[in-house]
């Protein structure tokens, strides 16, 4: 199976990045949109898993979560992969992705790394709101999005199932962050 760990958005997030799309779609941008329903923050893409290894990737979530204290991160920028220019991956980001933020993702890929898994880059605090393939997309246009407070209280393991033309994602397991934390 295809899995991935992650923060689920709250609904006023989840409606912030949809007018962000929207105020996209009103600059004639191009692209194929996420389903609001798909929209998430990633920390850890595993790729393909056996299923017989579910349970210490579900086990990493739990660490990871029980140490780590529930905190608040403010997406605040509309930017895009590899960069502007040249948008392949656009997305509703955080200016500042902040200590919490930071140190989450680097403990969970911490674990995920002693079990084999490896990350070519570093998580960045970011909701892909869209996506254009090909050469010929024009610079992202400049715009100015509402700043959403998404409230980190858990994470998530996803599962993304192949669907006719797109993917759908399931919850395969969430841990509520500070169960064990002290501070």
């Amino acid at each position: 199976m295809r899995l991935f760990a992650g923060i689920e958005l709250d609904a006023a997030t989840r409606e912030a990045c949809v007018r962000a799309q929207d105020q996209l779609r009103d600059a004639a941008f191009e692209a194929r949109y996420e389903a609001a329903e798909k929209l998430h923050i990633t920390l850890a893409f595993l790729g393909q898993v056996d299923a017989q290894r579910v349970r210490e990737v579900e086990d990493a979530i739990d660490t990871v979560a029980a140490a780590t204290q529930p905190f608040t991160l403010t997406l605040d920028k509309l930017g895009a992969f590899p960069h502007e220019r040249r948008p392949r991956v656009i997305f509703v980001g955080a200016r500042a992705h902040g200590a919490s933020f930071r140190n989450l993702a680097t403990a969970l890929r911490g674990h995920y790394e002693t079990l084999g898994f490896s990350f070519a880059d570093d998580a960045v605090a970011h909701v892909t709101i869209a996506r254009h393939k090909g050469g010929s997309a024009r610079p992202l246009p400049m715009l100015d999005i509402a700043a959403a407070q998404v409230a980190i209280g858990a994470i998530v393991l996803f599962e993304s199932v192949p669907e006719k033309q797109t993917t759908r994602y399931v919850v395969r397991h969430r841990a509520p962050l500070g169960r064990d934390a002290t501070t």
